[in-house]
């Protein structure tokens, strides 16, 4: 097994793990130190920086990554001619939006009795901006690295990459309307999905190409 792959799978494993973890105690109705705390910590962004949080959270809603999608979709269709990297993220994130939906539904944690400095008209965990989110832009970023030949460019794109998703994330606790570990599930379950959408795309990517040699 290579070194990469190998680390790979073992925090594909970790994340399985901690997601399992969450949700069973989420589910058993138990409490979390982290939720505590670190919601204090957050509690302490003074309020000029929630206009800046709220415009990163839209990044993170079904309309940001609507706009984002289209634009890369139109990257991968009419420059690229990448089709089947067109499918695999629009199915990856459409599926991967309901999935989230279904583990809401299942789990059925309520939001933080705060203020929600943001709208939100479902239920807590895992969130959808941190799943879905990671889903989308991981995506893109897998993607995009394909295309580039530089390793100084790769690791831009994954260093902003991590930015963005961990900005979305902190802008749901810093705006009072989810539990840090009602992020920390929605990584997790969009690290799972998202890469299980990534073998998905890489076997039939494979067998395409191997079609491609024998014609």
């Amino acid at each position: 097994m290579k070194k990469g792959n190998r680390y790979t799978y073992l925090i594909l494993g970790f994340a399985i793990l901690i997601a399992i973890y969450i949700s069973i105690k989420i589910a058993a109705k138990q409490t979390f130190w982290l939720d505590d705390n670190l919601a204090d910590l957050f509690a302490n962004v003074p309020d000029p920086f929630n206009p800046f949080f709220l415009l990163l959270t839209e990044l993170g809603d079904k309309k940001g990554i609507g706009i984002v999608a289209l634009i890369v979709l139109g990257w991968l269709l009419l420059i690229k001619r990448n089709f089947l990297g067109a499918a695999a993220i629009t199915l990856s994130v459409a599926l991967g939006n309901e999935v989230n939906k279904l583990l809401k539904d299942l789990i059925s944690r309520k939001r933080p009795d705060l203020d929600h400095l943001a709208h939100v008209d479902s239920l807590s965990f895992p969130s959808g901006h941190a799943m879905v989110g990671l889903i989308c832009y991981f995506f893109i970023a897998y993607l995009v690295i394909e295309e580039l030949k530089s390793a100084t460019a790769k690791k831009l794109v994954i260093l902003f990459t991590a930015l963005l998703l961990l900005l979305i994330g902190a802008s749901r606790i810093i705006l009072q309307v989810h539990y840090p570990t009602d992020v920390i599930g929605g990584y997790t379950f969009g690290y799972i999905w998202v890469m299980l959408s990534i073998f998905i795309y890489n076997f039939f990517k494979k067998k395409l190409k191997n079609n491609k040699k024998r014609g």
